[in-house]
């Protein structure tokens, strides 16, 4: 059966691979978007673990969020030293690690913060930091590049290089009047680490001692170091600080409590809940770019049952002489059937191909522009029993040419 239906397909070659296309058309894109959209969720959620709560200035928890770990647009305001350092000694509190962003170097970030940010900063299923070469940096002159950064602008350990005062969204002038001296480079993580450049605070502050309002009024040339009194590089504001609590149970009364600080407007957000925020309004694009694909999905089956139906007419010839040769009204209906099933076949073998394809590219980009490295499979239980409704739908829809065949009897076709 299965040479004579390859052989009544090839002869309608044109019409059944246009079907065949549509139906894997809308198959790929269904599963680009749920793929997409899974592997990218998973990748932010992995991008910072161990993180209880992140301080910053009252504005959108979401907000703080993609600025401060993901490195997605700019801080809108500061928060105090004074404040950090104070929070900093609550008996809920483990650890504390302020950041200060708003410099970059050739269009990757700068974040400033302590020797202990490499200690405390997880990802994944709470992994560690760990260095490919070097050590973490203990001098305001010394920094520490994420993977992507060595690899890319093919530094390493020893190199020379100086920031650019302002973010990589609206980049200033550059800080040519002081260098770092890279003493480290992480291993890989899949995270938005990869594409940051750590500073000391205190060298950060340094950079800035000449500046006001955006602009240099003098050079750190014109400068004795050495002369500096030993607060003068304490910074004066931080963007943020990542917060560890000794206990989690604590979590929301801790960000509570925060929220409530008299002396300055800061706020604690818990991540994770950040986070569902996002994946909330984005499955709700997600789902009416899923429906659409579902419409298309029907509108191939029907293209395709139109298509059997409509072919029945011009192989009158072709079911006369299976009649002829013996065969049964059975065997030609289950035949119209497998027909079907082949089509459905064969567009999910080519779905599956294109998919992993686009994903393959998907996830290049989501790693070039946002710092994440999702992991796709070839196939996944979900997509299995997506394929398996797909399959079914076209078979059952087959059956009403398989009907029409298995009526007609021998003297129908003849005449």
């Amino acid at each position: 059966m299965l040479s004579l239906l390859l052989k009544s397909m090839r002869s309608r070659i044109i019409p059944t691979s246009l079907v065949t296309i549509s139906l894997m058309a809308s198959m790929v894109l269904l599963l680009s978007i749920e793929r997409i959209q899974q592997g990218t969720e998973e990748g932010f959620n992995q991008s910072i673990s161990g993180v209880d709560a992140i301080i910053g200035p009252r504005s959108s928890s979401l907000e703080l969020v993609l600025y401060t770990v993901f490195h997605l647009g700019r801080p809108t305001n500061n928060i105090t030293t004074k404040t950090i350092n104070e929070v900093k000694l609550r008996s809920d509190i483990s650890w504390l690690v302020p950041i200060a962003l708003g410099d970059s170097h050739r269009g990757f970030r700068v974040v400033a913060t302590q020797p202990n940010y490499f200690e405390h900063i997880k990802y994944g299923n709470s992994q560690s930091l760990t260095f490919m070469n070097g050590v973490a940096f203990s001098e305001l002159s010394e920094a520490v590049l994420g993977s992507d950064v060595a690899e890319r602008l093919n530094y390493k350990v020893g190199s020379e290089i100086q920031v650019t005062h302002g973010s990589v969204e609206s980049i200033g002038s550059k800080h040519d009047d002081f260098s770092f001296t890279v003493t480290g480079v992480l291993n890989k993580t899949g995270t938005p680490i990869d594409q940051a450049i750590f500073l000391d605070l205190k060298g950060y502050e340094l950079l800035h001692l000449g500046w006001m309002s955006g602009k240099k009024i003098f050079s750190l040339d014109d400068i004795d170091l050495s002369s500096l009194p030993a607060d003068a590089l304490e910074p004066k504001t931080v963007t943020a600080a990542f917060v560890g609590l000794k206990s989690k149970i604590t979590l929301f009364n801790f960000s509570k409590s925060i929220r409530e600080y008299p002396k300055e407007a800061i706020s604690a957000v818990i991540p994770g809940i950040a986070l569902s925020e996002l994946w909330s309004i984005v499955r709700l694009v997600d789902k009416g770019f899923q429906l659409l694909s579902w419409i298309i999905i029907t509108i191939s089956l029907i293209a395709m049952v139109t298509l059997i139906i409509a072919s029945l007419d011009n192989r009158k010839q072709e079911m006369t002489i299976y009649r002829a040769n013996g065969a049964s009204p059975k065997f030609l209906a289950i035949m119209v059937i497998c027909e079907s099933l082949v089509i459905g076949l064969i567009a999910i073998i080519g779905a599956i191909i294109l998919v992993t394809i686009v994903t393959y590219f998907a996830a290049a980009q989501l790693n070039l522009a946002l710092g994440v490295s999702p992991s796709f499979r070839w196939i996944s239980i979900d997509e299995i029993k997506v394929f398996s409704f797909i399959l079914l739908a076209g078979a059952l829809s087959s059956l009403i040419p398989a009907i029409m065949v298995f009526r007609k009897n021998l003297h129908q076709t003849l005449s």
